[in-house]
């Protein structure tokens, strides 16, 4: 087994077991010591999905898959933070992870650009797979602009504010890791890149409403800072 082959199986190794923490992170009940920890495990295995995928780029990826995977950690990253800051503390590493997203929103739009004006796209899709890197460019840009604002009187969000934000970025994260193991197991295209996303943001959207209307509750242990 080569290096490439070390790390490619490290890479899916990761993403699998971040694939399972993240159904069992969305399945169980929020509150109690099982959803935290199944979050922690999760998001380590998103560590190790970013980091073999700097390595896969280093033998030869390509920059559309260092990015996405750069992306997805982001989300995680922010959402664990979210997750765990219950006192509203703001520091250094809330700033870095705002400029992770920044380098992320931006690699992902000069992709977009490079595929466009180029004509061809990675595994030989043509100009119009452009519109995958856009679409995630905009996502991660947008929420990037979130977490920026939302850091910006020097308090982080505290209360139902923290575990909203909390959803939408852990909710993004694990709309990646589907759409990475949705390409695996079915294959590329433009439809499976966008479809776990245009079926996953209604899904966050109406979890999300639950808690605005009561539908679903916050154990106080969660809201309280």
């Amino acid at each position: 087994m080569d290096k490439g082959e070390l790390f490619l199986f490290l890479h899916i190794a990761f993403g699998s077991v971040a694939l399972l923490t993240a159904s069992l992170a969305f399945l169980t009940e929020k509150g109690p010591k099982f959803h935290a920890k199944v979050g922690r495990i999760y998001a380590l295995a998103m560590i190790g999905v970013g980091l073999t995928a700097v390595v896969l780029w280093w033998l030869g990826s390509t920059d559309f898959l260092l990015f996405i995977a750069f992306f997805s950690t982001y989300m995680v990253l922010v959402g664990w933070r979210l997750g765990q800051n219950r006192k509203g503390a703001v520091g250094n590493i809330d700033r870095a992870l705002v400029s992770m997203g920044t380098i992320g929103t931006i690699g992902l739009l000069f992709i977009s650009a490079d595929i466009a004006f180029g004509g061809f796209g990675p595994w030989g899709e043509g100009a119009t797979f452009a519109l995958v890197p856009l679409v995630f460019s905009i996502i991660c840009g947008s929420l990037t602009y979130f977490q920026r604002l939302s850091l910006m009187n020097g308090i982080a969000p505290r209360g139902k504010e923290r575990i909203r934000l909390h959803g939408i970025f852990m909710g993004a994260g694990t709309i990646s890791t589907v759409t990475a193991f949705s390409l695996t197991a079915i294959g590329g295209g433009i439809v499976m890149w966008l479809l776990p996303t245009l079926i996953g943001t209604p899904l966050i959207v109406w979890n999300l409403g639950g808690l605005r209307t009561g539908r679903l509750q916050i154990p106080n242990n969660l809201e309280s800072a």
